[in-house]
């Protein structure tokens, strides 16, 4: 077992000073706490454009890196793998830079999802109206550590299951539309032998 903090570089995304514009044009583009669920795995689609007076410097996020919310009641985690050219977190986001050596982000993204963890990262959090997680109580969580090549096994079985339940929610909406479309088409039959009659 070792700190979060021992295993990774943790920081905050972007410090944005006032409001968020989007930009169509903006020199960056931002990933936002919605961009970030665990459902999905990873966060590689980002579409809102920002314009940075300074430009990202040592914000620009690399492929690999953790995100978590941690603001909110939803601390999910999901690991960057987009374009890594000018790509930034929101200020709500952390961002984990594992070492290469002890920790797979993707295994690191998988166990701060797991519902046990989730639980621990809740009792962490401070704030009534918004809560938010410090950075100081999340740095101090403790992961366990198998080998790097244990970790990309749990890492690859975790991608699997989660394209099993996209195919399976997939499969699920097809055979709503399926059904739907074949009892209007009986409601349509029977409107019609009604009129027949």
């Amino acid at each position: 077992m070792k700190k979060l903090g021992q295993i990774c570089e943790i920081r905050t995304g972007y410090p944005f000073r006032g409001r968020i514009e989007r930009v169509e044009a903006g020199n960056c583009r931002l990933v936002q706490m919605g961009d970030v669920r665990a459902s999905a795995g990873d966060v590689a689609d980002v579409q809102t454009r920002v314009a940075l007076p300074e430009g990202p410097g040592k914000h620009v996020l690399h492929y690999g890196d953790v995100l978590f919310i941690g603001r909110g009641v939803r601390n999910e985690a999901a690991t960057f793998v987009g374009d890594v050219s000018n790509v930034v977190a929101a200020p709500h986001l952390f961002v984990l830079r594992p070492k290469s050596d002890l920790a797979f982000p993707d295994y690191l993204a998988w166990f701060l999802n797991l519902p046990e963890t989730q639980e621990k990262i809740h009792t962490l959090r401070s704030g009534s109206a918004v809560p938010f997680v410090p950075m100081s109580a999340f740095a101090a969580l403790e992961v366990p550590l198998p080998s790097i090549e244990m970790q990309n096994h749990i890492a690859g079985i975790q991608k699997l299951s989660l394209q099993e339940q996209t195919l399976l929610g997939q499969i699920r909406e097809r055979r709503r539309v399926l059904i739907d479309g074949l009892m209007l088409e009986a409601v349509r039959r029977g409107q019609t032998n009604q009129q027949i009659l």
